[in-house]
């Protein structure tokens, strides 16, 4: 496996110099990657992908130079010299939550949240976009394709290739978990859709959802409720009554369950991989159950809103 490459898009790294030139590199940053309001649903995935790209995160000195050797018209290097030194000495400290791998998230809830020094938000632009973002837009076209056939679900999981470190073992990978059935060449594949950024939570930290509890009866889904980091911190986890407004009607919702899961899981903890990545074909399933379950609920009335 090799390592990600940080030439393959240039401009977080012109806007992490710029950060460090202007002198705001190490603001405390919240930032969230959402999932697309343009499709039903979205299967998360390519967080294993990020926690093994975090493995290797290091500017060693063969991508320090060959950063240097980017140059101008002039042939004056793009990089600044106090920059490219402090790329050497960074060590990580962000903390990523984000949703499970297979996880069928709805229109406008998170895939991932980070909270990081600026500088390391804008560094980890490029790879949140190519890990998480096309994997989980490949993987999500995947299901959305046995959902609009009528397919919940499979008797077999075929075995999981050997998926090469590169974006065509990264599509392939997120098609399979996503339950794809045909085996395709990759020049068959769709682009994923148009990167949107992460957005930026500093003007609403204290409003800014966090956390998704989905609430179950038995393994029937019944709501998503939203907490903020402070309602995170302080909601009962004993209630069997959860009360909320009601995102869809607009109205105070009571919902008796039996168990809620909490969406949200570490991924990086201080900038260390929390991560124990299941297996493929256990991802592949969790996607299949996900379907399953969905796919007889009315997404469009699906209950979900902000905790009370």
């Amino acid at each position: 496996m090799t390592s990600f490459d940080w030439l393959s898009d240039l401009q977080p790294l012109f806007d992490a110099q710029k950060s460090w030139l202007e002198g705001s590199y190490d603001k405390p940053t919240t930032a969230q990657l959402v999932c697309s309001t343009a499709k039903p649903f979205c299967i998360a995935c390519g967080a294993g992908l990020l926690a093994e790209h975090i493995r290797r995160f290091k500017f060693g000195p063969p991508i320090i130079q060959r950063l240097g050797q980017v140059t101008n018209r002039l042939g004056r290097s793009l990089f600044q010299e106090s920059f490219l030194n402090h790329l050497q000495r960074i060590r990580l400290r962000a903390q990523v939550n984000a949703a499970p791998e297979g996880t069928l998230l709805l229109p406008e809830e998170p895939i991932l949240t980070i909270q990081a020094p600026e500088l390391q938000v804008l560094l980890l632009d490029s790879a949140i976009r190519l890990l998480i973002w096309e994997s989980t837009n490949w993987a999500t076209n995947a299901a959305l394709e046995q959902w609009n056939n009528g397919v919940f679900s499979e008797l077999e999981t075929p075995p999981p290739g050997n998926y090469s470190f590169n974006q065509t073992g990264w599509k392939m990978r997120a098609k399979y978990i996503g339950g794809s059935m045909a085996i395709e060449s990759p020049e068959s594949f769709a682009s994923a859709d148009e990167w949107p950024g992460l957005t930026n939570l500093e003007h609403a930290p204290g409003h800014s959802l966090i956390q998704i509890r989905r609430l179950f009866k038995g393994e029937q889904p019944l709501a998503d409720v939203w907490l903020t980091a402070l309602q995170d911190k302080r909601a009962s986890v004993s209630h069997t009554h959860i009360a909320f407004l009601d995102e869809t009607s607009g109205k105070t919702t009571e919902v008796q369950m039996s168990r809620f899961q909490n969406l949200m899981q570490p991924l990086l903890v201080k900038g260390h991989p929390a991560l124990n990545t299941p297996s493929l074909d256990y991802l592949r399933q969790r996607s299949w159950k996900q379907l399953e379950v969905f796919h007889g609920l009315n997404l469009d009335t699906y209950q979900r809103g902000w905790i009370l």
